[in-house]
């Protein structure tokens, strides 16, 4: 498969993901509206100052102009006489411009600024009239477009920082702005990428008096937003998809981001986009041919300019710390299930990160390896920090209230260690919980949890999901499954996670429900053997009711969810899905192969035509339809999955036994034909009673037949199943010492 297909196959899939999770919600332009109130009236402020400036500039006017222009010009005038705008700049506010150059000369004048920014502005502000003229689709190339975009987000830096520097404002509120600027170099791919694409537009910010220059180059790290160019106004689906692929790699580089902000501008027409866990959310176009658009867009780099930290994305408990060159973290302590006004934490700094949110949706779950000593001097740019502990970050769904939450990771985890503190398992290895909860941070003057109603608008997030921000500490270090050399270490990590798994459910009637390769660690020990640790509880329940948990909603990973998960099946969830979800990951790893150490690409480009490349990319019903056919039957199991498990490994056959067992267990049991395969089938009740050694009905004939489906069945004798499918987890640990 050749990188050009990889790359269709990408842009196809993200289209996919646009048409299903894109949605258009104008209200999402007040996400970065400052929420300190004083900031707020500030920032509405200087956009209709900038805003006037600009117009005067770009077209010279009539003293009855401002009558004509109400939008701008009079609410602007009104603004500016009632706050402290100098009186030559008010001067200026009320008289007509002879030309543009002597608007600016007047201008520079006003502002106090230094003779040599005159042609500096001339020259700006002729760039952004050529963008701003554009009547329809823009005349010439997406990269002719680039100077005007970035001449019209630096003249409102320039005129921001001046307004900023004026006597009035404290040095407390001038240090919680900030400056918004573009990249010098446009069209180029940032060295921290992990694929060829490339960015058109960048920005980044800086402190509020620095100098107003374009920055160099910058990496995925250091942008707090990305602009897709298009010069036909309709390609709006387009700028999209190239913004989603971007939008991933922000998350990936960016540790401590919540929801990445991006732009998309065909033509005249700028859009911004809001990248959250749930949903993609885009404003109405702000079309700057008009004076109302482009007053739209000044606002929205202002309120980016004077707004926290936190409503451009990032998470303010989160900081990075040049001088010892590690972060620092703060990790709730939710002992005492305080209310959102606790902001009770426990401190820790890392280096390591073993887990990115590499994904554009979903829980964005980071894991860190960390420790509570502050390091006592700046690290090496190679050194890593002694670790005690794994912090787990995630964006879990959630009940508003926390006390009623059913599903909180903290109190199962906690539950989980209770129970084995007092009924000790003997040698299975556990996650045992430090501290944790829901993140809280300050935004403004109040204290607040960091939910789905703080990363989306509350017109957006009224019709999400609820998700809560949880943060747990863990007192067990591992590394990613993806680290295993071979495969007896791979079955060593398996076998002692699916351990961990029956008894949590056993003694604590606990289901995990999302068993996926981001959810297993690995645990080296010091005598150098290899163990598994089951972690990621955010999707986990109490069983103790019934022992199954009957809500039909989907959860985990897609190509490891079971099949009765897949499809939101109203079979009842057991912990035979879970062990279906530990017989993909062996498929998975089995093929792919272990301490390859290849990148994403090459991988895909090996799977591309192998049958279980399907479980991975495609549609919902595409991969349900692949899996159906793939486990319909052992010899399909074994012609379209298993005899493709990767040969350099001199394990794969022993590999290959494995999976078989598995799926013999799981899908070939000795219940009985009803409860065979991956598909519903008819079958004849009395065949059925007499496989089961039960004596056969009498009411029916011997060629009646039942439709039966195999996972409801399965279902019943959960129980029976799950103790065989540990019998050979354990019998496979034992065979590993032969191999």
């Amino acid at each position: 498969m050749s990188r050009e297909d990889l790359k269709n196959e990408r842009h196809d899939e993200m289209l996919r993901v646009y048409e299903e999770r894109h949605i258009v919600n104008d209200s999402i332009r007040q996400i970065t509206r400052p929420a300190d109130g004083e900031l707020g009236f500030l920032a509405e402020n200087i956009a209709d100052w900038i805003a006037k400036d600009m117009e005067r500039l770009l077209s010279p006017i009539s003293p009855n102009r401002d009558k004509a222009d109400g939008s701008i010009a009079t609410r602007t005038r009104s603004r500016i006489t009632n706050t402290s705008t100098s009186g030559a700049a008010t001067k200026h506010a009320a008289s007509g411009s002879a030309s543009l150059a002597q608007d600016v000369s007047n201008l520079a004048i006003s502002h106090g600024k230094p003779a040599q920014i005159d042609a500096q502005l001339a020259a700006d502000i002729g760039k952004i009239k050529k963008w701003t003229a554009t009547n329809g689709n823009y005349q010439g190339s997406e990269k002719a477009m680039y100077d005007p975009i970035r001449s019209f987000i630096v003249y409102v830096a320039r005129r921001v920082k001046d307004r900023l520097s004026r006597p009035g404002l404290s040095e407390k509120v001038r240090d919680e702005c900030r400056l918004i600027l573009p990249v010098e170099v446009t069209d180029y791919k940032p060295v921290d990428s992990d694929d060829s694409t490339r960015i058109d537009i960048g920005l980044v910010d800086t402190k509020y008096d620095a100098a107003i220059e374009m920055r160099g180059r910058a990496s995925y790290y250091q942008l707090c937003g990305i602009f897709e160019v298009k010069t036909d106004k309709e390609d709006v689906a387009g700028a999209f998809v190239q913004l989603y692929k971007y939008s991933r790699q922000l998350f990936a580089e960016q540790h401590h981001l919540r929801f990445a902000l991006g732009f998309t501008i065909c033509a005249g027409d700028v859009r911004l986009c809001h990248f959250g866990p749930s949903k993609a959310v885009s404003s109405d176009p702000m079309d700057v041919t008009t004076s109302n658009g482009r007053r739209a867009f000044i606002q929205l780099l202002v309120n980016m300019s004077l707004c926290d930290d936190s409503q451009l994305g990032r998470d303010p408990t989160m900081r990075y710390l040049p001088a010892l060159n590690c972060w620092e973290i703060d990790c709730p302590d939710d002992e005492d299930e305080a209310g959102p006004s606790r902001a009770d934490s426990s401190r820790y700094y890392f280096t390591k990160v073993i887990c990115v949110a590499d994904r554009l949706f979903g829980r964005h779950t980071r894991c860190f390896l960390a420790t509570a000593n502050r390091p006592a001097k700046k690290l090496k740019v190679d050194e890593s920090l002694e670790a005690t502990v794994v912090i787990k970050d995630a964006f879990a769904f959630a009940k508003p209230i926390a006390s009623e939450d059913d599903r909180d990771a903290v109190k199962t985890l906690k539950k989980i260690r209770a129970t084995f503190e007092r009924d000790n398992p003997g040698s299975i290895i556990y996650a045992k919980i430090v501290v944790g909860g829901r993140v809280r941070f300050k935004r403004g003057s109040r204290i607040v949890e960091d939910t789905i109603s703080t990363m989306y608008t509350a017109k957006v997030s009224s019709d999400l999901l609820f998700r809560a921000h949880r943060r747990i500490v863990m007192d067990t270090i591992g590394e990613p499954l993806r680290t295993v050399k071979t495969a007896k270490e791979f079955v060593a990590v398996i076998c002692d996670a699916m351990q961990c798994h029956y008894a949590i459910v056993d003694k604590c009637n606990i289901l995990h429900r999302d068993i996926s390769d981001n959810n297993i660690l690995v645990v080296r020990m010091k005598d150098g053997t290899v163990r598994g640790l089951l972690i990621d509880f955010d999707c986990a329940i109490d069983i103790s009711k019934d022992k199954t948990e009957v809500r039909g909603e989907m959860t985990g990973t897609f190509p490891f969810m079971s099949l009765n998960n897949l499809t939101c099946s109203t079979v009842p969830r057991t912990s035979l899905d879970d062990w279906e979800s530990v017989l993909y990951l062996l498929c998975w790893y089995a093929t792919i192969g272990f301490g390859t150490g290849e990148d994403r690409s090459e991988v895909q480009a090996r799977l591309k035509n192998q049958p279980i490349a399907r479980w991975r990319n495609g549609t919902l019903d595409t991969i349900v339809d692949a899996k159906r056919s793939n486990l319909r039957s052992l010899e399909n199991f074994y012609h379209d999955i298993v005899r493709w498990f990767d040969e350099r490994d001199k394990n794969s056959e022993q590999l290959g036994v494995f999976a078989l067992r598995l799926y013999k267990v799981l899908f070939a049991n000795k219940l009985g034909t009803g409860y065979h395969g991956s598909e519903e089938k008819k079958v004849n009740p009395i065949m059925t009673a007499l496989l089961n050694d039960q004596p056969p009905p009498t009411s029916v004939s011997a060629d009646s037949t039942n439709v039966m489906g195999p996972f409801a069945l399965r279902a019943e004798k959960w129980e029976d199943i799950s103790k065989d499918l540990l019998g050979v987890i354990n019998d496979t640990k034992m065979e590993m010492a032969g191999w």
